[in-house]
């Protein structure tokens, strides 16, 4: 009981992963302003490639998601349900980890949209990843 009373923190997770979380929250964001949420990402992330990989694992986690998922402000350091759940895909998509890729989503989402996820977030995570190495 006492693990669900405290909240799931992005420190818990790495740098990867909280820039993806991050990015998600950004892109809501820019959506809500009215403003386009993939020049907001370039800019943000430096690469316009890192962007649309973002922009890719957004779509298809909406396409995915039982419901609209939801995103915590910017600042905050407390992560929503459906944000740890993007961040453990990141984690285990960087590691490889189809096991814990399932385990992220299992009663979640349906295991044959694992598949399409798992390959999006891959390529998100990596995207994430070179740019972080070129900068």
């Amino acid at each position: 009981m006492d693990s669900l009373r405290r909240p799931v923190v992005a420190s818990q997770f790495s740098p990867a992963a909280v820039t993806l979380v991050l990015a998600m929250r950004l892109a809501a964001h820019s959506v809500e302003r009215g403003s386009d949420p993939l020049v907001d990402l370039s800019t943000r992330l430096g690469s316009f490639t890192a962007a649309r990989a973002v922009m890719d694992f957004a779509r298809g986690c909406s396409l995915a998601w039982p419901e609209n998922a939801m995103v915590a402000r910017p600042c905050c350091h407390a992560l929503t349900p459906d944000e740890t759940a993007f961040a453990q895909m990141a984690e285990a998509a960087r590691h490889a980890d189809r096991a814990a890729f399932t385990a992220a989503l299992d009663g979640l989402i349906r295991r044959e949209r694992h598949e399409r996820l798992f390959a999006i977030t891959q390529r998100a995570v990596a995207e994430i990843c070179a740019n972080r190495a070129a900068a």
